[in-house]
Parts: C-alpha cells; sequence; structure tokens
C-alpha cells in the first residue's frame, strides 16, 4: 500500500514538473498575441492618420493660388529727363524718345552723318541717353549701356549705338569714341520695329542695361 502511494506522489510530482513549462509557454504565447493585436492596432490607426495627412495636403494643394508670373519690368524704373547716379560709373539720363525714318543729328552741320530705314515696313525709334562719366579713367562710348526695346510685353528688338560730336552737329561711331572722366557724350540707341508699333497703342518699354543691371523705362502702358 505505501508502495502504491509513493509511486502515485511520484507520479504526480513528475506530472506537475511536466505541466509548468507548458503553462508557461501557453502564457508567453498569450501575451506575444496581445502584442500583435495592440501593434495591428497601432499601424491600423497610423495608417489612417497618414491617408488624413494625404488627403488634407491634396486640398490644400488644389485650393492654393498660383504663384504671380513676374512683370515684364522687372528691373529699376527710369524716368525721362531724370538724372539716375550710377556711384563711381555715371550719370545718366534719358533724354529724348522718337521714333522716325530718318535719324539726323540734332544740329546737323553742312555735311553730316545720318541713319534712315530702308525697309518701308519699318520704322526707327530713337533713345536718346546723354552719360556723365563718374570714372577715374576713360572708358569706350559703347561700353557704357546697351539698349533693348520690347513691344507688346513680347516682341524684343535690339539697338545699334551712335554717338554725337562736335556738339551734337554730327554722328560718329561709339566703339572709336571714349567718354573721359567727369566728361559728357551723348548716346543714340536706334531699333529697329514695325511700323505699327509707332501708331497703336501696344505696350512699349525701353530696357537699358548698364553694368548687368536693367533699367526700365516704359514708352507706353497697356
Amino acid at each position: 500500500m505505501k508502495k502504491m502511494i509513493f509511486a502515485v506522489a511520484a507520479m504526480l510530482v513528475m506530472a506537475g514538473c511536466s505541466a509548468s513549462p507548458a503553462a508557461d509557454s501557453s502564457a508567453e504565447v498569450s501575451q506575444l498575441k496581445e502584442q500583435v493585436s495592440q501593434l495591428s492596432a497601432e499601424n491600423e490607426k497610423l495608417k489612417a492618420e497618414l491617408a488624413e495627412t494625404a488627403d488634407t495636403a491634396a486640398v490644400s494643394g488644389a485650393s492654393s493660388e498660383p504663384e504671380p508670373e513676374p512683370s515684364a519690368n522687372t528691373g529699376s524704373v527710369l524716368e525721362l529727363k531724370k538724372a539716375l547716379v550710377i556711384a563711381d560709373f555715371a550719370e545718366v539720363t534719358l533724354t529724348k524718345t522718337e521714333f522716325t525714318s530718318k535719324v539726323v543729328p540734332p544740329k546737323p552741320d553742312s555735311f553730316y552723318t545720318y541713319y534712315e530705314v530702308k525697309d518701308a515696313e519699318n520704322i526707327y525709334l530713337d533713345v536718346v541717353l546723354k552719360f556723365k562719366s563718374l570714372l577715374s579713367s576713360s572708358k569706350s562710348a559703347d561700353d557704357f549701356a546697351s539698349v533693348q526695346v520690347k513691344y507688346d510685353s513680347k516682341y524684343e528688338y535690339e539697338s545699334f549705338s551712335t554717338i554725337e560730336e562736335s556738339g551734337g552737329s554730327n554722328f560718329t561711331y561709339t566703339n572709336i569714341t571714349s567718354i573721359e572722366p567727369l566728361k559728357t557724350g551723348v548716346l543714340h540707341f536706334i531699333a529697329e520695329l514695325p511700323k505699327e508699333a509707332a501708331k497703336d497703342k501696344k505696350p512699349i518699354d525701353i530696357i537699358v542695361t548698364i553694368e548687368g543691371k536693367e533699367y526700365v523705362y516704359s514708352l507706353r502702358s497697356e
């Protein structure tokens, strides 16, 4: 009888020992399942938040106004008969603009150089700029500025230049003439445009580039 009780007790002890790891394993599995469930819930919540953020960004992008295009007159303003002083370079004055088929010196002598349009469908726009040099040494006249004309806000026309000599009685070439320090040169920048530009009301901008910077005079606005 004692042997039987001892055997049963031994069996119970063995059963208890063998059941303990299984119980621990089951608890770990349950804990892992709970963690996975929590992670899945957090993942779904994160997905929902990301989707909401994307929708908000899309709506915001669709409703935002487009950025305005830069104005055609992006340079500094140049005014007629008002001196513009560029430190240590020049004092610049736009003295005159004129549509003409023939550009002549303001005080023509008996013999003088002039510029006449050869194409009857075109016309010259004569842009007159006076430069007083503030440099410490002489500089070639054609290096002081360049001029471009923009018609109807899109058509661009380059110009060529000439300079007055002998008190305005004649013209000579700018590339062979220098302006000395504190002396003044009067340059004519001549652009050839279609004749209709002189008659209609479409905008015309005169863009003067000096030392890499643009200065704009609106000859005619919309």
